[in-house]
């Protein structure tokens, strides 16, 4: 009897090692610099891990889980996200009592029963980030300026964020309302899974890849113009933001992901060099109420994940090839109060695109602490930008180990900077 590998499942060798290497490297030396660290967690799950957070209602759990009994009868699943299995750690672990935000990243193989077809496959590695502790615009920005600066460093062109805020609880539940009594009447026309996701969760039907369904949404309410205020303006800081690190957005009040976890603020990246309607490249968005449903704190978290095996395809695809990456020394950026953001926001930028690991204080404290912490974790120097630093287009740079300080014109005396740091 001859064996093959199971239906949905590939092996990876020659070339496909080299771009899946190269893929999973240019991602780490990202992640580095943005200062993640990894996380493994087990291939597989208490299946309660997964129906609680991505939703009894969805494809996913419905359909595509690789769900299986232990010897004791225990309902185990193989990991079909990473995500979840990122939280129950954090919460199985109390990680949340560490330094916040938690800033990790895992690399892992995941599992979803569905057709194979080109790019999909039933056994598929993903990479993701998750940042969980700062209720932050500015964390958001940083997961999108993530994924973003990967595409950009694997070479992808014309890249286009697509973003949408799905927004809280409390504003969603008036958009839920409108929405459903535009669909009752035309309800009839949907697919089957869209009438039976209009009385499971309605939000879901935006999701649906079919011709009559897309139509029938085209003149549907929008959820961005029920937005409550809180949100509203949560979703205007990221595109401020987004508009000062120069990154190409679309605003998609069509887009939804997947998976019931997600709240305020979500995204996909694509590029509009890829014609066909499948050149999503990777996304992810917020999701606050996770940790607490999975037996955490409330606690505000976000990431996104991409798929390494569609990526591969999508390189091949557009003749991408595989370059050399270097990084650099380790600085901390102390911005002293929330009218310095923007000015912090372009010298991070700076910072990061020389290669140099770096990164920003999220959470508020005393200058004191910020160069104590920032001392305690290993950094070699602290940027600190104030009132005055932004009034005279200026940084002081303090050099931790020799205790020396430097305040000069960030823009005029860029050379000077490279021969502090040592860049």
């Amino acid at each position: 009897m001859k064996l093959n590998s199971p239906r949905g499942t590939t092996d990876i060798y020659g070339e496909d090692i080299d771009y899946r290497n190269y893929i999973i490297n240019t991602a780490r030396r990202i992640f580095e610099v943005f200062n993640y660290k990894e996380i493994i967690t087990p291939v597989f799950e208490y299946t309660g891990v997964f129906s609680r957070s991505i939703g009894e209602g969805t494809d996913i759990v419905q359909k595509e889980m690789y769900t299986f009994q232990d010897k004791k009868g225990r309902s185990l699943t193989l990991r079909p996200e990473g995500t979840a299995s990122v939280v129950r750690a954090v919460v199985e672990n109390k990680s949340y009592f560490k330094n916040l935000p938690l800033k990790l990243f895992y690399i892992g193989n995941m599992f979803r029963y569905e057709r194979p077809q080109k790019g999909r496959m039933r056994e598929f590695w993903q990479i993701g980030i998750e940042s969980i502790g700062a209720d932050s615009t500015l964390m958001d920005t940083e997961v999108i300026w993530i994924l973003n600066s990967l595409f950009e460093k694997l070479g992808f062109k014309k890249l286009v964020l697509k973003i949408n805020s799905i927004g809280c609880d409390k504003c969603r539940k008036k958009f839920l309302l409108e929405f459903r009594k535009y669909i009752k009447p035309r309800l009839s026309k949907l697919c089957k899974d869209c009438q039976d996701r209009f009385e499971k969760n309605a939000l879901r039907i935006f999701d649906c890849k079919k011709t009559s369904c897309k139509n029938i949404i085209e003149e549907a309410p929008s959820v961005i113009s029920y937005l409550c205020p809180d949100c509203k303006e949560n979703f205007e800081e990221i595109l401020d933001c987004l508009k000062t690190l120069d990154i190409n957005y679309r605003i998609d009040n069509k887009l939804v992901r997947g998976f019931d976890y997600y709240t305020g603020t979500i995204f996909e990246i694509i590029s509009d060099d890829l014609k066909s309607e499948q050149n999503a490249l990777g996304g992810g968005g917020r999701y606050n109420n996770l940790i607490k449903q999975l037996g955490g704190p409330d606690m505000a978290a976000t990431g996104f994940a991409i798929g390494v095996d569609r990526i591969i395809m999508l390189m091949k695809q557009l003749n991408l090839g595989i370059k050399k990456q270097k990084s650099k020394r380790r600085i901390y950026i102390i911005k002293m109060d929330r009218g310095c953001r923007d000015y912090s926001l372009n010298i991070l930028r700076y910072l990061r695109d020389m290669g140099i690991i770096c990164d920003i204080n999220f959470n508020s404290r005393s200058l004191k602490k910020e160069i104590k912490w920032a001392g305690d974790n290993d950094y070699d120097f602290v940027v600190i930008i104030g009132e005055d630093e932004v009034r005279t287009g200026s940084i002081t740079i303090k050099d931790i180990e020799k205790f020396k300080q430097y305040k000069i014109n960030w823009k005029k005396e860029k050379k000077k900077i490279k021969q502090i740091i040592g860049a």
